[in-house]
């Protein structure tokens, strides 16, 4: 229960916290599966907020396959193991295939309905993942990270007031998350409203998005110098934000660069390029021969 509460925070030092937890919980029981899924779901997420992700993410996929291995029959098992599939290794029908069967155990599991939608977005289907996402929160609505994802989905699709929402609502519950102020600042910049941008901006409590919001807010205000440093700032410090240089770049035109990065992000398994189908920010790149030959990289399955 401490190793959940720290997991729910949504940052990685309490997720760091959260695996200590975890760990507390396997010594004293070796065969606790629910443990072994919920610690894999951490390390999932350290490696990508540390761009560590060749250290954390095989710790992820023991831990999920112990869990699967242990508990067959419980849906966080399977939920995490086709997160593992489907997010670290771009695995993506059994990524799926795992997300389905935990639905099919447990078709009102927080867990499960939640990374299903953070899946099923990433292939482009947009009004089943929107779907998916409101059943999500409804089946936990006060857990931030559903309502953070359901923020996501409605910003691809467009719906801004919605998205804008549904990102507040994410930050009120958990105030120090992870890109917790990313929707916000994005559904403002898209508003035209670049003060606000900053103002979300500034208020984002991960240093690393920090820069990337910065960045992008203040090239929407039009202050070139202060854009210059913030993306400057980005690419000095990157931790795993390669495929967000990129979007910063998209945003400001400059497609060579753009391309750059985003060939950069691709071969550091950067998992922002799941995004590559659906991301606006993309939008100016999109006519570009080199933008579907990476798409055809990614190998994402077909869509129906």
């Amino acid at each position: 229960l401490q190793g959940h509460y720290y997991f729910q925070r949504r940052n990685l030092e309490d997720y760091r916290k959260a695996v200590g937890h975890y760990d507390e919980a396997i010594r004293l029981d070796p065969q606790y599966a629910l443990a072994y899924a919920e610690r894999s779901e951490a390390w999932t997420l350290i490696g990508d907020l540390t761009g560590e992700g060749k250290t954390a993410w095989p710790k992820a996929r023991i831990d999920a396959e112990k869990a699967v291995a242990v508990a067959p029959a419980l849906a966080e098992a399977h939920a995490a193991l086709g997160w593992v599939r489907f997010f670290t290794e771009w695995r993506f029908a059994e990524g799926l295939s795992e997300l389905k069967r935990a639905k099919e155990l447990a078709p009102a599991n927080p867990t499960a309905n939640d990374l299903l939608a953070r899946m099923i977005v990433y292939l482009g289907r947009l009004d089943e993942a929107e779907s998916q996402g409101r059943q999500a929160v409804e089946s936990d609505p006060l857990a931030s990270a559903p309502q953070n994802n359901l923020a996501r989905i409605l910003w691809y699709e467009g719906k801004l007031d919605e998205a804008d929402a549904a990102a507040r609502k994410a930050a009120d519950l958990q105030p120090n998350s992870a890109s917790s102020r990313r929707w916000q600042v994005l559904v403002a910049i898209k508003r035209g409203d670049s003060e606000t941008a900053l103002r979300e901006a500034q208020l984002e409590p991960d240093e690393s998005y920090r820069r990337f919001e910065l960045a992008v807010a203040q090239y929407a205000r039009g202050d070139r110098t202060a854009a210059d440093a913030a993306l400057a700032d980005l690419i000095a410090h990157d931790q795993g934000l390669d495929y967000q240089v990129a979007q910063v770049y998209a945003v400001r035109g400059e497609r060579e660069k753009a391309f750059e990065w985003l060939q950069i992000a691709f071969d550091n398994h950067d998992t922002g390029m799941l995004a590559l189908l659906v991301d606006p920010l993309l939008n100016s790149l999109r006519d570009d021969p080199r933008y579907k030959t990476l798409i055809a990289k990614m190998n994402f399955p077909a869509t129906s």
